[in-house]
């Protein structure tokens, strides 16, 4: 009885070994294929130092190379713009966003009925201007004040008949230096454009406080030297540039043409027609 206990008992030891078997295989075939294995972050590409100094350099701007990959769009300088000059109207211009650089002269000549819109040049002033050349004069006039220097307005506008009249007494006064006809009206063109081919038919000059050439050694004329680019004016017919503009030194003649220009032309030395040109 007791060998039989032992072999039953024995048979149920196996039995209960074999059936914990069979548990641990299924346990460890299921944990290895399902959801219960340790979790394993998804696979990245790594990016490295390396990688993002790359990136950046691409997308910013490199101030040593000099490229940019994405550039502001350039502001629109107003006083960059191209003139068809076969079709070129002075009048046209005059009444358009550059009109401060509009070129008058034998070869642009303005039409007779022209006449601007005017205002004196300084409160008071019986000398006027395009309104809007009067507007930077005043300015001009006050900050020169400041400076215990008084630009005293000695003739802006002129009409066409009046423009005429001047052209023609410059003729004869040469006339009666003993010059022939056409010696004394090129000489007089170099110093009073006839009418229409005068820039003061449109209100865009003032001549300031004399039309002498002493006016080059005086204080206003060597304040306006320094500042007047700052009010938007410029000396039109600077000395050294007669072949080019067609008229004598003016130390007297200031003309409009803004700030912009003006501080330009002062700074490379140009005259009206060479920046139009350039």
């Amino acid at each position: 009885m007791k060998k039989k206990q032992l072999k039953i008992r024995f048979i149920l030891f196996v039995a209960l070994v074999s059936i914990l078997a069979v548990l641990l295989v299924l346990y460890f075939s299921f944990c290895r294929d399902g959801n219960y294995n340790e979790y394993e972050a998804p696979t990245v590409e790594e990016t490295t130092q390396e990688d993002v100094t790359e990136a950046v350099t691409v997308e910013s701007t490199s101030d040593e190379a000099g490229e940019n990959v994405s550039e502001p769009a350039e502001e629109e300088n107003a006083t960059e713009f191209s003139v068809n000059w076969t079709d070129y109207d002075p009048v046209e211009m005059l009444s358009g966003e550059n009109w401060a650089l509009t070129l008058i002269n034998k070869t642009y000549t303005l039409d007779k009925s022209y006449t601007p819109t005017l205002s004196p040049v300084i409160e008071g002033s019986s000398v006027t201007a395009d309104t809007r050349v009067s507007d930077a004069y005043s300015q001009m006039y006050t900050a020169a004040l400041n400076d215990n220097i008084v630009l005293t307005p000695y003739s802006a506008y002129c009409s066409y008949s009046r423009q005429q009249t001047n052209y023609e007494n410059k003729i004869q006064a040469f006339l009666l230096q003993g010059m022939t006809e056409d010696e004394a009206k090129e000489s007089a063109e170099k110093r009073v454009a006839p009418a229409g081919a005068s820039e003061n038919g449109a209100g865009l000059s003032v001549d300031i406080v004399s039309a002498s050439a002493g006016f080059a050694s005086t204080d206003e004329y060597e304040w306006l030297t320094q500042n007047a680019h700052l009010y938007g004016f410029v000396l039109r017919y600077p000395e050294g540039k007669t072949e080019i503009t067609g008229m004598i030194y003016q130390p007297w003649h200031w003309r409009y043409v803004g700030i912009e220009a003006a501080t330009e032309m002062k700074s490379s030395n140009l005259c009206l027609e060479e920046y139009l040109t350039k």
